[in-house]
């Protein structure tokens, strides 16, 4: 199974991600949890050029070139161990962040969806673009992607996404951990009796 957890920056994504991973291990899962932009030279290149943006096609590029290697090297081979993937972030941010830049969403989509497997679960962390940005004043200055009014644009492109599963992430964390893992494992016990047919 892969589950692709989303949202604006400061949405509570690696906390939900990490959560999620020990619970499904504990219950017996096994579970590899991944993270874009990855280690490769593309998704370094990603994270050098935060404090400097590169042009907005560059990197769109850089994005689907490392996602490219992140589906072969890591998704896909984990997928066929019959493990469970767990995405913070995937091609839904490319899809919110770059279509926000001006980019067109289903274009994206596409290009995104030629390359990488579809999840089977798509969590949106919803969360105002003010409140976010107060999170992640307290980790350090914001960069370049994390600008109210962009965000705002971003957050409106995550929420009119089709298959996303929308969970209210302006509460207490607990809170939100509790709903994801409930979703989770309604999906993984919908799979399992599926494939038990």
């Amino acid at each position: 199974m892969l589950i692709a957890i989303e949202g604006i920056d400061g949405s509570g994504k690696t906390t939900v991600a990490e959560f999620l991973k020990n619970r499904l291990i504990e219950i017996g899962y096994e579970v590899i949890l991944l993270k874009e932009p990855t280690d490769s030279p593309w998704g370094r290149k990603i994270k050098e050029s935060y404090s400097s943006r590169l042009s907005p096609e560059e990197e769109l590029e850089l994005f689907l070139k490392d996602r490219e290697y992140d589906a072969k090297e890591n998704i896909i081979p984990a997928l066929e161990k019959g493990m469970v993937v767990i995405m913070d972030r995937y091609y839904y941010s490319t899809i919110a962040y770059q279509g926000a830049l001006g980019f067109d969403t289903e274009e994206l989509r596409d290009r995104n969806e030629k390359i990488a497997p579809k999840p089977d679960l798509l969590i949106v962390l919803d969360l105002p673009p003010e409140k976010a940005l107060k999170r992640v004043k307290k980790r350090g200055e914001p960069n370049e992607f994390e600008k109210s009014e962009y965000l705002r644009k971003v957050r409106e492109i995550f929420l009119s996404i089709p298959e996303a599963v929308v969970v209210d992430a302006d509460r207490e964390t607990e809170e939100v951990k509790k709903e994801v893992l409930e979703k989770v494992i309604e999906v993984l016990e919908r799979n399992e009796k599926h494939r038990e047919k």
